[in-house]
């Protein structure tokens, strides 16, 4: 934000820009009861929370997921998101994923809450083997086909999906396991 002009109180507000968004704060409780409700619906991949970013514009968001893989848990496609660049940081466990390339047999998915428009398949020529482990970073640009190849162990990650273009739904906070009656 630029500098307040000389006798004036407001900061410079840029035009075409939100301000009226409010701060979410995930507590660490927060993440570990939605692994756990994911667990016990054997569901690995289930988001908390997408937001509007806020600046200019009314599309750009981002959302907040937990992802989980069991021991021995192979992915065999690939996955690339168009438009939905991800960073994923590790709670628990450690894993082989391969990054990059270039997808030979790539197919078009729907798209998907999280992931927006993409594609699949399950070559990748000049991919590259990395392996994550608990307090590991990893940011995947949009574009960039990944897979996890394996699980040495139970792992679970919290993944940041930034969406510039709006195309993934958004989702209040607590909503992904509605209450049961």
């Amino acid at each position: 934000m630029r500098a307040q002009q000389a006798g004036t109180a407001d900061p410079v507000m840029l035009p075409d820009h939100r301000y009226d968004l409010p701060a979410t704060l995930i507590t660490a409780t927060q993440i570990e009861d939605h692994k756990k409700k994911m667990i016990a619906a054997h569901d690995d991949d289930v988001p908390m929370n997408m937001v509007k970013l806020g600046g200019a514009g009314d599309k750009r968001q981002f959302g907040i997921s937990v992802v989980y893989r069991n021991k021995g848990q192979r992915n065999p496609t690939y996955s690339v998101h168009d438009d939905v660049a991800e960073v994923y940081y590790v709670m628990e466990g450690r894993g082989h994923m391969k990054l990059g390339g270039r997808l030979t047999d790539w197919k078009r998915r729907p798209v998907s809450a999280g992931n927006g428009k993409g594609s699949v398949g399950t070559t990748a020529v000049g991919s590259k083997d990395i392996t994550i482990t608990k307090g590991d970073v990893l940011i995947i640009p949009a574009g960039t086909p990944h897979k996890w190849e394996m699980a040495d162990e139970f792992t679970s990650y919290v993944v940041v999906r930034v969406d510039p273009d709006g195309v993934t739904p958004l989702m209040e906070l607590g909503t992904a396991f509605p209450p049961r009656n």
